[in-house]
């Protein structure tokens, strides 16, 4: 059985534990942030390591779930050795820096979201890996690439996920503001939003454009409000606030080359 251990059990980590909790795996936790650890530690098959150290010479499959600007200083210096896989899901450190301070282990970029915690994590991962696919599929669905210039791209729908909140918040507010009942509101975003993704998921020959193609009626309310969309620009503001997230990804990756010279 493959043991697995995170380093940095914030909220992301703490996601990755439920998950991979629930998935019936054994966890070995580093133990900083005492609340979350302990909340953790009462469930089955949680151990509380006596320190970073600890993790890594008692697990095969190492979690680095810290902040970016603090993953070279954490993980440095510890006994990573061969054949073990050290993930990072920590946005923009890019894997020159990672193979450098987690050598001999074998590195890996991943991007998991916080729908980690019920196992419907899409998990792109840098450089393709049986191992690293076979954990990470245990909390959703794992996507490898094969070059971490994809890989930059991929990790950028961790920041979609994010933004995909914003547009049912918007469309909550909007509704409240025209009457509706907020708690109504926000359930028919929300469902709306996941009964969108499962008829693209359930279609997998047409796209979401396709889909769209077919549900709108012309001179309908659904055309009424993508012409607004497209005239106003607005679906292309969605691709430019990805640019943004990307553009800040790399940024990161840069500070990090410099914080580790």
């Amino acid at each position: 059985m493959t043991r697995i251990g995170i380093i940095g059990v914030g909220y992301l980590g703490e996601c990755l534990a439920e998950g991979l909790l629930a998935s019936g795996e054994e966890l070995m936790l580093s133990p900083r942030n005492k609340e979350r650890v302990a909340r953790l530690a009462e469930r089955p098959g949680c151990k509380v390591a006596k320190d970073n150290k600890h993790v890594v010479e008692e697990c095969d499959v190492v979690f680095l779930a810290t902040e970016p600007d603090k993953t070279v200083s954490v993980t440095q210096n510890l006994p990573w050795r061969e054949g073990q896989r050290a993930i990072s899901v920590a946005a923009g450190l890019g894997l020159a820096i990672l193979e450098s301070t987690l050598a001999p282990a074998k590195a890996i970029r991943s991007m998991p979201i916080a729908a980690s915690r019920i196992r419907k994590s899409p998990s792109a991962f840098c450089p393709p890996d049986d191992i690293a696919e076979s954990v990470l599929s245990k909390i959703g669905s794992a996507y490898p690439v094969t070059s971490e210039a994809q890989f930059e791209t991929a990790s950028i729908f961790g920041a979609y996920y994010g933004l995909v909140y914003a547009l049912m918040e918007q469309a909550s507010a909007w509704a409240k503001e025209n009457g509706l009942d907020p708690a109504v509101a926000q359930g028919l975003a929300v469902n709306m939003t996941g009964a969108a993704s499962v008829a693209v998921a359930n279609q997998g020959r047409q796209s979401p454009g396709e889909l769209l193609s077919g549900l709108m009626t012309e001179g309908g309310i659904t055309a009424a409000g993508h012409t607004v969309l497209e005239t106003s620009g607005a679906l292309e503001q969605l691709a430019k606030a990805l640019d943004a997230s990307l553009v800040r990804s790399r940024e990161i990756n840069r500070e990090n080359k410099t914080g580790a010279r």
